[in-house]
């Protein structure tokens, strides 16, 4: 009692003698509001910030850190009074508002904000109305506020859990899992949970499609989009194809436009959307209007499980695998005219690195008709059984496969190349660290260490119908569900290390863009509420219905709500035309450099110059794939452009929010574009748009500032 006496005197001589003069309304009025002396504040405060680091011990507080003459410090009303009395701190303020852990800062970074409030020179708002976003994922929190509407029913129109196998309707032609509908959802029959996979697609379409009436915060992008989701079951080869026709079939029932988020995928693969099933999905986009598909581009950015082996000569390239166990898969890949002249054999060292031998060199046919088999054998003891396999495709695309049987765990076992070729190949066995060095074993000359290039998903995300996400720092500060400031050690603004990166195997830009993904606040699965706040606090929001996310699973659905709101505004427009609005119409800074480039693809997102400059787009019937020449970009004033043919036309230059800066006639093949004709410096970037009565062609120029 005597300590609850002494806090209110304290608080009475705080806000109502000179000290108060000494802090922000906000701190006063919270300190007016608590009766507790032990509540803690992260305040920002401005002083002597030597004194304030040798005084924190007997003032009882904590510095978090500081800058010039102000800090951050963590402190109790207490604390404040000795700070003032002291004189040690002249002013305190409580942040107002917080920086808190919001889709907010999410869609105010990818310039999404503005197009949710129409913004000059948008005719109106837009939120997704009249669109169906599809999610392929984990599943959905159908108990999450943030998917239902104001009157308490649920946004989620169908639910296809792929795994389940009790409930009202199997799904067909698929006939597996079990289907649910909004009827379903609202009458408390759905049993479906994203517990197992700890709210993974519950956060992903919380991003996307999230309208955050849970709490009145963390609103996603297509906050009134009709929401389909498919539980995926990724045990089941095509699984994903079944789902993107199951959520496009459902839209054209609702006659609604559609966009897909698929925040999955598998590493493995030729990384050139040649698969069937990439193949597959396109036929379902390719020149359909109102059907766009994005997705994440991965998140092994960081992880050495590429090589790429470029033989121009007899001499023998080899690569080490090893995974401690007694079977070994390896893949590899390549065009027939690639690898037509390379040779292929299989080895094995010791981890001392003496060598076992190994089979004969081998033609790229040797697997082609039938499955063959060799047995590697050291002074007459078998050291293991390789099996091999190889196929190409209807695309010209060769795969070998390798079947490794050891009788000896721990052996370094090579893949050996000669000849002349390319061949790719993607293996998380690979060995990149402690290698040997060439005292050690000579051969490691030829050794082709393992990279982080090529390091993205592999089949229908390296497609050009399908926009393609990478992920970059959302934010670095924000205030957890215990009111606690946490400071995350990366940049805000900067590619996060995991994204992974291009180009495709053929060489294609990958990822297409850029949104964040690190550290933006989504949808919590509400089951796991309660063990999150008592164990893992520091992720989950203020309000305690929303969870930190990350990765590039979520960046996907930032891009895939922008692209719903892009439907709504052109619900005719096709995948090119969505796909040519959002990389055309990015935006580039100090993190990004010159763009294109395999990290960041064409940039970052930005909503609006997407929705305005991309207006001039939907026209563009058919955009040429043709190279061509323009330089230098960035420039100064002067371009040069060189078309692959002649043409006769015109040529269009818009800046990011749609307006017309500069049109002339285009004739012949080349064309000097002066910006010093322009008025004034308008902007950096700029969409260039040359028309022909044939071939049409739009790219990006950036302006030195």
């Amino acid at each position: 009692m005597r300590l609850f006496l002494v806090f209110l005197f304290l608080l009475e001589g705080l806000v109502a003698n000179s000290q108060s003069s000494h802090f922000s309304n906000a701190l006063k009025v919270k300190l007016s509001e608590k009766n507790n002396p032990n509540v803690l504040y992260t305040v920002f405060v401005q002083g002597d910030i030597a004194k304030l680091k040798t005084h924190e011990k007997e003032g009882a507080y904590t510095l978090n850190y500081s800058s010039g003459n102000i800090a951050s410090i963590r402190c109790n009303a207490a604390a404040l009074s000795y700070l003032i009395t002291n004189k040690i701190i002249s002013y305190a303020e409580l942040p107002q508002p917080k920086i808190r852990p919001l889709n907010d800062t999410m869609v105010y970074r990818n310039r999404i904000k503005p197009v949710k409030l129409g913004a000059v020179p948008l005719n109106q708002p837009y939120n997704g109305s009249g669109i169906v976003l599809g999610f392929i994922d984990t599943g959905i929190d159908i108990a999450h506020g943030d998917f239902k509407d104001a009157q308490g029913n649920t946004r989620i129109k169908f639910l296809w859990d792929q795994v389940a196998t009790v409930g009202p309707t199997v799904p067909s032609p698929y006939n597996y899992g079990i289907e649910w509908t909004d009827a379903d959802i609202n009458a408390n029959q759905c049993t479906h949970s994203d517990m197992p996979h700890f709210g993974h697609g519950t956060q992903v379409a919380g991003i996307g499609a999230g309208n955050g009436l849970a709490n009145n915060t963390h609103e996603g992008c297509a906050s009134k989009a009709d929401i389909i989701m498919v539980a995926q079951n990724f045990n089941l080869p095509g699984s994903t194809a079944d789902a993107v026709q199951y959520i496009f079939n459902k839209a054209t029932l609702l006659s609604k436009p559609c966009v897909i988020n698929a925040s999955v995928g598998d590493y493995y693969g030729s990384h050139d959307g040649t698969d069937l099933e990439a193949k597959l999905i396109e036929s379902m986009l390719v020149n359909i209007p109102g059907r766009v598909m994005v997705a994440a581009v991965g998140n092994a950015g960081h992880v050495k499980f590429h090589t790429k082996t470029q033989c121009v000569s007899n001499d023998t390239s080899f690569t080490w695998l090893t995974n401690n166990q007694s079977q070994i898969d390896y893949w590899f890949y390549g065009d027939t005219m690639q690898i037509k002249n390379l040779q292929i054999s299989i080895g094995a060292n010791r981890t001392n690195y003496s060598d076992l031998g190994r089979i004969s060199f081998k033609n790229y046919n040797y697997g082609l008709n039938t499955i063959q088999y060799d047995t590697l054998k050291h002074n007459g003891n078998r050291i293991g059984i390789i099996q091999n396999s190889s196929s190409i495709n209807n695309y010209g695309v060769y795969e070998m496969y390798v079947h490794i049987d050891a009788d000896t765990n721990n052996l370094l076992w090579r893949i050996e190349t000669k000849g002349s070729g390319t061949h790719h190949a993607w293996n998380f066995d690979f060995v990149s660290s402690g290698l040997p060095t060439l005292s050690q074993y000579p051969k490691m000359a030829y050794y082709i260490a393992p990279d982080t290039m090529y390091s993205m998903v592999s089949s229908y995300q390296c497609s050009d119908e399908v926009i393609t996400v990478g992920n970059y720092v959302n934010l670095k500060r924000y205030y957890d569900v215990n009111d606690t400031l946490r400071t995350l050690p990366e940049t805000a603004g900067a590619l996060f290390g995991t994204s992974s990166s291009g180009p495709t195997r053929d060489g294609r830009i990958k990822p297409d863009i850029n949104a964040t993904g690190h550290a933006v606040f989504t949808a919590l699965v509400t089951g796991m509420q309660a063990n999150l706040i008592t164990n893992a606090p520091q992720v989950v929001a203020q309000g305690s219905l929303h969870v930190r996310g990350g990765g590039s699973s979520a960046a996907s659905p930032v891009v895939a709500g922008l692209a719903a709101l892009y439907l709504e505004a052109h619900p005719l427009a096709t995948n090119q035309q969505v796909k040519t609005a959002i990389t055309q119409c990015a935006f580039s800074d100090f993190y990004t450099g010159t763009v294109p480039n395999y990290a960041w693809g064409y940039g970052k997102l930005d909503g609006l110059a997407a929705m305005t400059c991309g207006e001039n787009l939907v026209g563009i019937k058919n955009i040429s794939r043709e190279s061509i020449n323009y330089f230098p970009n960035p420039f100064n004033d002067v371009v040069s452009i060189e078309t692959p043919t002649p043409l006769t036309g015109k040529i269009y230059v818009y800046s990011t929010d749609g307006k017309l800066m500069l049109q002339e006639p285009f004739q012949g093949k080349t064309h000097e574009l002066n910006f010093s004709k322009l008025t004034s410096s308008y902007s950096t970037l700029y969409l260039i748009q040359i028309t022909g009565e044939e071939k049409n062609y739009s790219f990006k120029l950036i302006r030195n500032p």
